[in-house]
Parts: C-alpha cells; sequence; structure tokens
C-alpha cells in the first residue's frame, strides 16, 4: 500500500505526476514537479511537512483552475511561497482552541460522550488540526482535561476511548467564538468615498491573498431590528483583526479603530502619505504604514499581515 508522504495517507495515482487521497469519502488531488523526491529530502520541508499535510486536508490554497474538485499543487519552487500562505494555528493556545473547537462541533447535544478511539490515531486528525505527531495531539487532548474543558478517558496504552464538553467548556465555547480569536474575517475601517475606491480594492486583494476574508461594513447585510453600530460592534467583535485606514481622516475610523484595540485585536494602521500630517495626536504615536501608491500599500500591507498576523 502506497501512501501519500506529506499526510501519511494512503493514495491512488492518477498519473506520473499526480494522486489522490480520500478524505470523508471525498477525493483531494496532490499533483507534484519532477523534483518532488528531492524536495521531500529538503530539512526545511521535512520540518513543516505537517503544515502541508493540514493545508491539504483543510483544503487550503486550491488551484484555480479546477472548480468541482480540489487540487493542490506543490513543486521544489513554490513551496515556500505557498507556506508563507498558509493559515494555521502557531501559538499552544491557538492550537488548544482549534482542537477545542474540533471536538466542540463533534458532539450532537451537550453532554455527549463521544467515541474517537478510531479517529484520534488517524493521520487526519492530527495533521487536519497541525499537530506534527499523534503524541503531540494527545498532549493537547490531555491539557484540555487539565484546565477542566472536556472530560477524557484514554485506555492502558495510550489510546483516548471517548470525550465529552464538560459545562465549563460549553461556557468556554461561547467566550471562545465571540472573541474572534480563530476566525478568519478581518475588518476594515476607512473612508468609503468613491475616490478611495482604488485603495479599498488594493487593501481587499492583499487580505485575499493572505487567506483571510474583508469585511467592509457597506457590503454586510443589515437585520431590520439592528443599527449599524450594532452590526460595526458585532462585525469588530467576530474579527481577527483590523486595518484601519486614516486617509480622509473620517471619525468613524478613530471610533472602530479604537473599539478593536479595546478588545486587544490587533490593529494595522495605514494612512496615504498626505493625509498623515492631519491625524490625530492620540494615534499618531502609533506605527502607521505610510503610502503614497496602491503598489507601497500593497506591499507594506501583505509583509505586516505576514510577520504580525500569519
Amino acid at each position: 500500500m502506497e501512501k501519500c508522504p506529506i499526510t501519511d495517507l494512503e493514495l491512488t495515482r492518477v498519473d506520473s505526476g499526480s494522486y489522490r487521497i480520500t478524505v470523508n469519502g471525498e477525493y483531494l488531488f496532490i499533483r507534484h514537479g519532477i523534483r518532488f523526491d528531492a524536495l521531500l529530502d529538503q530539512e526545511d520541508f521535512i520540518k513543516n511537512k505537517y503544515i502541508f499535510a493540514g493545508a491539504i486536508l483543510t483544503k487550503q490554497l486550491p488551484d484555480k483552475e479546477h472548480v468541482d474538485v480540489y487540487w493542490f499543487s506543490l513543486t521544489m519552487d513554490d513551496y515556500k511561497e505557498k507556506l508563507e500562505k498558509i493559515i494555521y494555528p502557531k501559538t499552544p493556545k491557538s492550537k488548544l482552541d482549534n482542537l477545542f473547537l474540533s471536538l466542540f462541533k463533534m458532539q450532537k447535544y451537550d453532554g455527549e460522550l463521544v467515541e474517537i478511539n478510531n479517529i484520534v490515531p488517524n493521520p487526519e486528525f492530527y495533521y487536519k488540526h497541525f499537530f506534527k505527531s499523534y503524541d503531540e495531539c494527545i498532549y493537547y487532548l490531555e491539557e484540555l482535561t487539565h484546565q477542566g474543558l472536556i472530560t477524557l478517558s484514554i485506555n492502558p496504552v495510550k489510546v483516548p476511548m471517548d470525550f465529552s464538553i464538560t459545562f465549563s467548556g460549553l461556557n468556554y465555547f461561547i467566550e471562545l467564538t465571540e472573541r474572534g480569536d480563530l476566525s478568519n474575517k478581518c475588518f476594515i475601517a476607512m473612508s468609503f468615498d468613491s475616490s478611495m475606491r482604488e485603495t479599498r480594492e488594493t487593501i481587499k486583494t492583499v487580505i485575499q491573498n493572505n487567506g483571510f476574508e474583508p469585511i467592509f461594513i457597506d457590503e454586510q447585510l443589515i437585520g431590520s431590528t439592528q443599527t449599524i453600530n450594532d452590526a460595526i460592534i458585532a462585525a469588530i467583535r467576530s474579527c481577527r483583526f483590523c486595518i484601519a485606514d486614516f486617509s480622509q481622516q473620517r471619525d468613524g475610523v478613530y471610533f472602530e479603530s479604537g473599539f478593536a484595540a479595546g478588545l486587544n485585536k490587533p490593529v494595522i494602521y495605514t494612512c496615504h502619505d498626505e493625509w498623515f500630517s492631519k491625524s490625530h495626536f492620540d494615534t499618531n504615536h502609533f506605527p502607521h504604514l505610510i503610502y503614497k501608491s496602491s503598489n507601497e500599500l500593497a506591499e507594506k500591507l501583505d509583509n505586516k499581515i505576514k510577520a504580525w498576523i500569519k
């Protein structure tokens, strides 16, 4: 039985340059270059193999020419570029929260005892959660029990048998989802004047290219019982980070970025060069991405998101 060298799952050859794996009854296709074997031996690739496995199992970075099925291409020439674009939990807390949310979704009702003895040992499970190994996954499962978020039954050979979400875990789920820590959304506070259209599109493109969903409040559907302020506050709460562009010095940008900062959300401050001298002293001491063109904004914003958010 031949296995995928990235996900460790059984593969079926499509041709000499591609193969498929089956995940939950769905085919996922992987295409590789002619120097694929050499890539697999690269020390840098070996160290980051679990990240690529997680990207495939969460269906990130799909080939754009395929719409109906998932294809993931990987070559010696582009693997470093793709590694930078993969979104995954990097800190111990984000790993723990990511695992907890996944377990929460497995229960059909509060307090259900969920069997996982045939699930967790599978590479599909621990790579999907961006763990380097089965043992690392077990470590985080046990930590969830130490924090009182789940109960966990493990047999003598260290195989988890079942779990349930505790009452504290149920409340933590509400807290976690409301904070937006694991969200892929970015709230954009800026002037919506028509003269800012190019800047708006630049910000939108950079966010999407980094795997996040841009949230502009003027594009959101607002319910009849909801005020615009309610919608803004709810949107900011649900986002992972905020971009605040102070060009044209709109009061709303100060309010929205301040609210996001008050929630301890990362805020990226941007401003066109001709407007920065007019910015308020309460915020102009924060590091800003000052730009004179859309290309300059795109480059600086992309670097900032990669370094600070991803």
